[in-house]
């Protein structure tokens, strides 16, 4: 009788929780969630007060509200807490349509209709609902129940919508994203008409100059006219993402300075990346603080936001040093004699390195002088109206030969 083998359990190695990486760093919660919906980032939210005020008062006049921007700016963001004060006086409901199809709308809408709104005179909701359920409704009969549920409260009703932007464009019928969501809105256009109902609905950027363009004169309606208010959520300055840093590991039980934490170089390429964009920010935060925890540091460095983005790129590691000299300097030319000493390197090789981190958006021209390109880290123009940046030193050597320098350049070490 043949003996049955044991199965041994695998020795391969897990990858580690991600919940270790922030206790590795002494916090208590993880400071980087993006799940913009979940109630408790609302305490990470600031910067958008003013618009607040202005789209609550739009939406409790029963305005139809545009909300546009790019993704990552905080859209979901300002519909949920556009939500969390609307009072008892309204009903209240939030859908996600990353679908350009009407019927889907339509269906997801008065889901949420039943669940948020316990009782209608003379409808028997829950027959509704059997038939919702068992899709044995069309798409005309659900907008003709939406209709005279409406019709019938006696608390207007305002509805969130988001996801929106996640149309994708129709290549066989060369229709761009925007044009495919603007014909989704077009057949939605009954539903956006009637009383007692007002919609905020989140959009892409490019629906901020569209409305614009309906509004003036002789230009064509369409169903962008039903939009009383279109905003664009602008993205956030360097000054305010470094405020949501602070106060997102203050919230998760850092106890010491931001530096501490974060090497400054690190922090000037994650917010020089982040162009802005509040979840890509956050996302590369997390993305170091693992990697950090990997290399078992003691706060997160500048090696581990590159090697985030290096993984898909594969640059090398001149590529690196470069990077990590424009974080620490802010300016950089090929002919520069501290960056050359720095790197080791003639003029012709650093020029072709620059050039590379150009191609990759990793750095950009920001200056010519006598010919010559000064480079910076994407972002900087924002950063030099806050500060004056560096003008190019000429200077000549013996031989007549001119030498391109930045006052006061500090190549530093690099992070190890």
């Amino acid at each position: 009788m043949k003996k049955k083998r044991s199965i041994k359990p695998s020795l391969k190695k897990s990858k580690p929780s991600a919940n270790a990486a922030f206790k590795h760093f002494g916090l208590k919660t993880d400071p980087f969630t993006t799940l913009a919906l979940q109630k408790h980032n609302l305490d990470y939210f600031l910067g958008r007060e003013a618009l607040i005020e202005r789209l609550s008062s739009a939406m409790f006049s029963l305005s139809n509200v545009g909300v546009a921007g790019e993704p990552g700016v905080g859209k979901s963001s300002v519909l949920q807490l556009l939500k969390s004060r609307v009072p008892a006086s309204f009903f209240s409901v939030s859908i996600g349509v990353p679908l350009d199809d009407a019927s889907y709308f339509l269906s997801e809408l008065l889901r949420e209709m039943l669940v948020a709104i316990p009782k209608v005179p003379s409808l028997n909701l829950k027959e509704i609902g059997r038939r919702l359920e068992a899709e044995d409704l069309s798409k005309n009969a659900i907008l003709s129940l939406i209709r005279s549920i409406v019709s019938r409260l006696k608390k207007p009703l305002l509805v969130f919508v988001d996801d929106l932007e996640k149309i994708k464009g129709d290549r066989i019928q060369h229709l761009t994203r925007s044009e495919r969501t603007l014909q989704l809105l077009e057949e939605l256009k009954p539903l956006l008409e009637l009383p007692n109902i007002a919609f905020v609905i989140a959009l892409q950027e490019e629906f901020y100059s569209k409305v614009s363009q309906v509004v003036k004169e002789g230009a064509e309606p369409t169903v962008l006219g039903l939009f009383k208010h279109m905003v664009l959520v602008e993205k956030f300055s360097q000054a305010e993402l470094k405020k949501i840093l602070a106060l997102r590991l203050a919230r998760a039980g850092f106890k010491k300075s931001v530096e501490e934490f974060l090497e400054p170089e690190a922090l000037t390429l994650a917010l020089s990346l982040a162009a802005g964009n509040c979840r890509r920010f956050i996302y590369l935060l997390s993305e170091g603080m693992y990697r950090g925890f990997q290399r078992k540091g003691t706060r997160v460095e500048f090696q581990d936001f590159f090697e985030a983005v290096n993984e898909h790129l594969k640059l090398d590691l001149v590529c690196k040093k470069i990077l990590y000299f424009l974080a620490k300097s802010g300016r950089a030319v090929a002919s520069n004699s501290d960056l050359q000493a720095f790197m080791g390197l003639d003029v012709i090789s650093l020029a072709r390195r620059l050039e590379i981190l150009s191609k990759n958006r990793l750095a950009e021209v920001v200056d010519f002088a006598d010919g010559i390109k000064v480079y910076s880290l994407p972002g900087s123009r924002e950063a030099a109206v806050l500060t004056a940046s560096p003008q190019l030193k000429i200077t000549q050597s013996a031989i007549g030969e001119k030498i391109y320098n930045l006052p006061g350049d500090a190549s530093g070490g690099e992070s190890e």
